[in-house]
């Protein structure tokens, strides 16, 4: 178990003013199974956070409108998350898993992918988490972790034919290829501490249980986490949705920061 002190940070600056900016936000972590959140604030600017409440996935959304011109717009969530408070999340709603089973459009295999599943020859396994764990094991000895390469619209079967790509990439692909073994699975964004950046992974079902595997660092999923929303992929889970009136461009920036806090004192910064 580790008290991790967090801080998350998004802005969008656009090159010219906008208005009547209609948004939503997914960018707060909320207790689970797994972790206990403690002390957090919420800062939007402008500051026109509207109403909150939950999606169908029980991920924590903000909505808000404001109509004054703006050239710039962003959030700040800091807190402490008390994680490793179990090692898997509880799953006895059996009705809501089945959703998690079927390929999304940017989950669906093309032929790279089935080429790929056919080489892992998982019918040598008998469990959901031997499976899983193959997979993981076989992304990170053919996948590389390289940034700039792929984007949010990019599909697994793109960033597999590709061969490399970030965090969401792994994630994505290790979702096909489990849904391609009938195991339901989710995918998790959130934050990990020694990243600088927000971070994904994945969790798979198995015996009423969620479990959380992380393919970019091939490795399960541990207290150096912190969970802040989940779905069937990146598109459920988008940070910040928005539209306004105003011909621009826009550069994002983000920073996330996770430090281990012991006695009264912050340790393992990143």
């Amino acid at each position: 178990m580790k008290k991790l002190q967090f801080g998350y940070h998004m802005k969008l600056t656009f090159s010219d003013y906008v208005k009547n900016h209609r948004f939503s936000l997914k960018c707060v972590p909320h207790d689970n199974d797994l972790q206990k959140i403690e002390n957090m604030s919420v800062e939007v600017y402008p500051d026109n956070v509207t109403s909150e409440d939950e999606d169908s996935y029980g991920n924590i959304t903000l909505f808000g409108y404001t109509n004054e011109l703006h050239n710039s717009f962003g959030f700040d969530v800091n807190g402490i998350a008390v994680t490793g408070r179990e090692e898997y999340e509880k799953a006895d709603e059996l009705h809501k898993i089945g959703i998690f089973k079927y390929q999304t459009p940017k989950t669906k295999p093309g032929l790279r992918t089935l080429e790929y599943y056919q080489k892992l020859d998982l019918k040598r396994f008998d469990s959901a988490l031997d499976k899983a764990s193959a997979i993981m094991e076989g992304l990170s000895n053919s996948f590389q972790y390289v940034q700039g390469v792929t984007n949010m619209s990019t599909t697994s079967e793109e960033a597999l034919t590709g061969g490399s790509g970030v965090c969401q990439d792994y994630a994505h692909i290790m979702l096909s290829l489990c849904r391609m073994e009938g195991i339901p699975c989710r995918y998790v964004a959130g934050m990990m501490m020694g990243e600088g950046l927000s971070h994904a992974w994945v969790e798979i079902w198995n015996d009423r249980k969620w479990l959380g595997f992380d393919p970019t660092n091939y490795k399960l999923v541990g207290d150096e986490y912190i969970k802040i929303s989940n779905g069937r992929d990146s598109e459920d889970c988008l940070v910040n949705q928005g539209i306004f009136i105003g011909n621009v461009t826009q550069i994002q920036d983000v920073n996330v920061v996770v430090e281990e806090v012991v006695d009264e004192g912050i340790v393992g910064i990143n």
